[in-house]
């Protein structure tokens, strides 16, 4: 009898074991997955950062050269030998935050108190930068498109001053004499301005909430 007793002893401690090994490898798997998931992030963010690295220094050109056009009223002659005058206000970028993986994160619940905090800071840093960034971007393309629509459809410059010849002889007369055309370069301006701080808000707190991830990765 002591013998069978032992003998179901043996039988439960294997089976705690092997529940106990069990419990410990699906553990490392959500420890894996989840660290999958913040590098993930992390790669997301190094290259939205790298983007914007690229394109906010174009942002910081427009808006200085758009103030010039707004506080200095260049003249034709300027408008006509500096080109860029003209780009400041007709070209444009497109910026989209890359959150396929955030989305999977928004999925997962942390597998301590540790990485249920670092969640829900990587998830309110999306939420609230993607409303925020939607606003100015959506601002920003309305002003842009609207500008370009009403200069096609009532301007004799527009056609000149997009052919292949750039000839922009006409703008620089529309610009000195129309006062709508300044009010649409100011309102534009000030719609560019709330849109690179928003992008370069971004920035920064994206390198933030990179370097809080990392840091939970590099001691995991």
């Amino acid at each position: 009898m002591l013998y069978a007793i032992g003998e179901i002893i043996l039988v439960v401690i294997g089976i705690l074991i092997a529940l106990q090994i069990n419990n410990w490898n699906e553990e490392r798997k959500t420890i894996a997955e989840m660290n999958g998931i913040y590098q993930s992030i992390v790669d997301e963010l190094d290259t939205d950062i790298e983007t914007l690295d690229e394109i906010l220094p174009d942002f910081a050109w427009k808006n200085k050269t758009i103030k010039k056009i707004i506080n200095s009223n260049p003249t034709q002659e300027e408008w006509i030998s500096n080109d860029s005058l003209f780009f400041s206000f007709i070209s444009t970028y497109n910026f989209d935050i890359a959150q396929n993986r955030i989305q999977q994160l928004k999925s997962k619940v942390g597998y301590n108190d540790e990485t249920k905090v670092l969640n829900n800071k990587i998830v309110d840093f999306y939420n609230k930068q993607i409303i925020d960034l939607n606003v100015k971007l959506e601002e920003h393309t309305i002003s842009f498109n609207r500008n370009v629509s009403y200069w096609e459809e009532n301007t004799q410059w527009f056609g000149d001053a997009y052919n292949n010849s750039r000839d922009l002889t006409k703008l620089g007369a529309y610009a000195q004499e129309n006062a709508i055309f300044r009010n649409k370069i100011i309102w534009y301006g000030i719609v560019l301005r709330r849109l690179e701080s928003a992008l370069r808000k971004y920035q920064n707190e994206a390198k933030a909430i990179k370097l809080m991830i990392n840091s939970h990765l590099d001691n995991d």
